[in-house]
């Protein structure tokens, strides 16, 4: 009669783990899709169905999970989600990768109309329709390097337009995102030059669920950094750079980064461009082991 309670109860938690449900959250925490963008996969497109508790609560399952990383492989060959529903069920994996979404185009035209409205519409829904990783890669940089390209009357005022347009809508998007983590990260850039990169960093810190703390264009000597560290209690920095540090504030740099006692992650062109900057110090060490690390 034991032997068959204990097998009775081994069944019962097998039943437990293949019907395991998971919060919006896990399931974010899990794929790395933000909580705005699965909720937006269900209600404009209909590529997930979750199961409600009585409260109203989406609960997701393991097929879902499934599912969801099914789509991320299809948007990273470049087909548009409003597109992906009738591919789900193929294999992605004789599609060559490509390297811009679709819609790049179409905003590439945008951005040569100064059609601000319409710039604005379209990258704010970008923002909730995909996931930062794949919109960093086939959206933001290949526009970026189309118009770092760009050699006419126009190419200079194209380029400060698109830059203050970007920046207008990550710091739109990540300001309606509200944080009551007790999680604090610093976000912190010694360019002298603004970037659109440094507000998509902090936009990913607070899809995290965490809350952030910007320093951008940051001249000063890193000891008052140390003291505000202590005084917030930041849990980690993120360093964003797309240009060469000067010899004297890569040395000063180098020299704090040893002493840091929290998870340091280098991100941007200065992480090919001071490569060295990534391996110093155990928090650096501990923060670019893994990116999936960080981002969960």
């Amino acid at each position: 009669m034991r032997c068959n309670t204990r097998a009775g109860g081994h069944q019962e938690n097998d039943r437990h783990q293949v019907n395991r449900q998971y919060a919006i959250s896990e399931v974010s925490e899990k794929t790395g899709v933000n909580t705005v963008t699965l909720r937006a996969w269900q209600r404009r497109y209909g590529l997930l169905n979750p199961t409600r508790t009585e409260k109203g609560h989406r609960l997701y399952s393991d097929s879902d999970i499934e599912k969801i990383q099914a789509i991320l492989v299809w948007l990273d060959k470049g087909v548009s989600i409003g597109k992906v529903k009738p591919l789900l069920e193929q294999s992605p994996s004789n599609v060559v990768s490509a390297e811009a979404l679709e819609i790049t185009s179409d905003v590439l035209n945008g951005i040569d109309g100064f059609s601000k409205d319409w710039l604005e519409k379209t990258v704010l829904q970008l923002l909730k329709e995909y996931p930062l990783s794949v919109l960093e890669k086939q959206f933001f940089s290949p526009i970026q390097q189309h118009l770092n390209g760009l050699e006419t009357p126009l190419s200079e005022a194209q380029r400060a337009f698109w830059l203050s347009l970007c920046r207008k809508c990550l710091i739109s998007t990540e300001a309606q995102i509200k944080s009551k983590a007790k999680q604090l990260v610093v976000v912190m850039s010694f360019d002298d030059v603004y970037s659109y990169k440094l507000p998509l960093e902090l936009l990913r810190v607070k899809q995290q669920g965490k809350r952030a703390l910007l320093l951008e264009n940051y001249q000063g000597h890193l000891l008052g950094v140390d003291k505000m560290i202590t005084q917030i209690g930041a849990c980690s920095i993120v360093i964003s750079g797309e240009k060469a540090l000067p010899s004297k504030a890569l040395n000063e740099l180098s020299t704090w980064l040893t002493k840091v006692d929290i998870p340091i992650q280098i991100t941007g062109t200065i992480k090919q461009i001071h490569p060295e900057l990534s391996l110093l110090g155990s928090g650096s060490a501990l923060a670019n082991k893994s990116d999936t690390e960080v981002k969960a």
